[in-house]
């Protein structure tokens, strides 16, 4: 039984509230009340925040840095600074043998890999994204040698790469990775009870979209924006929340007054993500860079039916007309279609979608079975080392 763990992420609250933050939080947590004691470490640029906090589930370690060590490039001082500090911090007699678990494997993953190696510790890395969304092919991109250099350091040293989608398993074994060296499981959510689900149904008007998360280019917001805009003007009443903090919010919001639209809220950041999701009646992402949307499952999870872009993996969580939509285009003329579709469904076909949705949750995307499962695969790894 592991006893202790080591997190490791590349941004965490307050400097971002992006979907892997918020995996880690429920994960460390899940495993905090199996009696793990877990380390979460991330980089920070912010100044007030404190570097050692005390949690639930054990702490949160933050070293404070001058720029986010992902960005490479001019910025390579950070990468290389937070590297030998992890790798020194990290990588002594006192973590011998701690399992090492990083999210995304990024620049900030090459200074947990080095304290793996010098402590003796399994190393899982849990990748973010495939296709268009590869990191590897991220760091392959990186304008200098260092990108390439952690490739091979995380491809030579890594025990465990978690896959939480088939396309991301399938290029990691078109990549040379022994299948033995992939584990395949799922991001997890936390389930709101049922009792609080059936009694969102009741009061819920079949009118109301939402989107929860960062609110940045890469999520295509634009193109939500813009699809809630063109229902409207068609003559139908909609509501689109836009929940989250980012640049967009700051470019999109203020047209809003100009365009006299009662179609599009953006209302900020919130803590409680389920205050709005279980409001809502349809989850909406135009998102064409994802390894498997947090925030997908956790609208699915609160019985939200999903209307998205057929990003990677979405396919092995939505099924078409079941549990919820899939686009075929990020485009503002489909959203706006399947928008218009997801309208005119009856009340009893909209809960039975909205059940659905959450009957898949419960089946497979719960936060304490993921947790079990990420337990599981560091015993496996402890026994191979172990030895027969």
């Amino acid at each position: 039984m592991t006893d202790r763990l080591l997190l490791v992420v590349a941004a965490f609250f307050p400097d971002s509230y992006g979907g892997a933050e918020r995996q880690a939080q429920i994960l460390a947590d899940a495993l905090g009340r199996r009696g793990v004691d877990v380390t979460l470490v991330a980089p920070t640029v912010a100044p007030d925040v404190p570097e050692v906090e005390e949690t639930a589930f054990g702490r949160i370690v933050r070293r404070k840095v001058r720029h986010y060590p992902n960005l490479g490039g001019r910025r390579i001082a950070s990468f290389l600074a937070w590297t030998a500090w992890f790798a020194a911090r990290f990588g002594g007699a006192a973590w011998r043998g701690v399992p090492v678990y990083v999210f995304h494997a990024r620049l900030h993953a090459a200074g947990p890999a080095l304290a793996a190696m010098r402590s003796g510790s399994p190393l899982l890395v849990k990748l973010g994204g495939g296709g268009e969304a590869s990191e590897f092919a991220a760091l392959r991109a990186k304008r200098f040698f260092y990108g390439d250099w952690v490739e091979a350091l995380l491809r030579r040293r890594v025990d465990r790469f978690v896959a939480n989608s088939g396309q991301i398993a399938d290029e990691l074994l078109a990549l040379g990775i022994p299948d033995r060296r992939i584990a395949r499981f799922p991001n997890g959510v936390v389930l709101p009870p049922a009792e609080r689900l059936e009694a969102a149904l009741a009061g819920r008007s079949g009118r109301r979209f939402v989107y929860a998360g960062r609110l940045v280019a890469d999520k295509r917001i634009a193109v939500l924006h813009e699809a809630a805009l063109a229902v409207e003007q068609g003559g139908d009443a909609v509501e689109l929340r836009l929940v989250g903090e980012g640049p967009e919010r700051d470019r999109l919001a203020p047209t809003l007054a100009k365009d006299g639209s009662a179609a599009v809220r953006y209302p900020g950041y919130t803590a409680d993500v389920y205050g709005e999701l279980l409001g809502a009646d349809f989850f909406v992402s135009a998102s064409m860079r994802e390894g498997q949307s947090n925030a997908l499952l956790e609208a699915m999870s609160a019985g939200v039916v999903p209307i998205v872009y057929a990003a990677s993996g979405v396919a092995e969580i939505v099924t078409q007309g079941e549990t919820g939509f899939v686009v075929p285009e990020s485009t503002p003329e489909a959203f706006a279609a399947a928008m218009r579709a997801a309208l005119r469904l009856d009340p009893d076909r909209r809960a039975a979608m909205a059940r659905a949705a959450r009957g898949f949750a419960e089946a497979h995307i719960g936060i304490d079975s993921v947790a079990e499962r990420t337990l599981a695969t560091i015993a496996d790894i402890q026994r191979e080392r172990s030895g027969p």
